[in-house]
């Protein structure tokens, strides 16, 4: 007897609505994953959705709140918890041959970072050298980049099994 039992790849992306959140869900699309597209309000998460259908994904658009706040160097403890938090849910779901991955980056070149420098009254150049400075690699991300690292470690994981 043959099986035909087809697997289905699924990526879930949160803060999908827009920016580096919008970039990851390309990514796993681009591959021929199914792609969960997470944000706070499930219509905004429409042009991704849009994006990730266009390139030959398959998407659906959740409304959840799975984020934390915080930007720069005072929102590392803060992405600690979910980074710290993570073996849980990936120790409970292995047996179904799922992963958990967390990827907190820190200073991203993104319409958030845009907002935050103008809240502060700051021209975004000055921002974004500001934020630079602060960071031990001195420079701030690119979403691009940042995307790229979800699909590195989707890939690591498939290739160990």
């Amino acid at each position: 007897m043959t099986d035909t039992t087809q697997v289905q790849r699924t990526a879930v992306v949160t803060g999908a609505a827009r920016g580096v959140g919008t970039a990851a869900a390309r990514r796993p699309a681009g591959g021929g994953l199914t792609v969960g597209v997470i944000d706070l309000v499930e219509p905004d998460c429409a042009e991704t959705v849009e994006a990730v259908t266009g390139i030959g994904g398959a998407a659906l658009a959740v409304a959840a709140d799975a984020g934390i706040a915080g930007a720069g160097p005072r929102a590392d403890p803060a992405k600690a918890g979910p980074i710290a938090s993570t073996p849980s849910p990936a120790l409970r779901l292995r047996p179904y041959g799922m992963t958990a991955n967390a990827i907190a980056p820190g200073s991203v070149v993104s319409g958030m970072s845009r907002a935050s420098a103008r809240r502060l009254g700051l021209r975004f150049e000055e921002f974004r050298r500001g934020a630079a400075q602060s960071l031990p690699v001195g420079r701030v991300g690119l979403r691009e980049l940042v995307s790229g690292r979800v699909i590195c470690v989707a890939a690591a994981r498939r290739a160990e099994g």
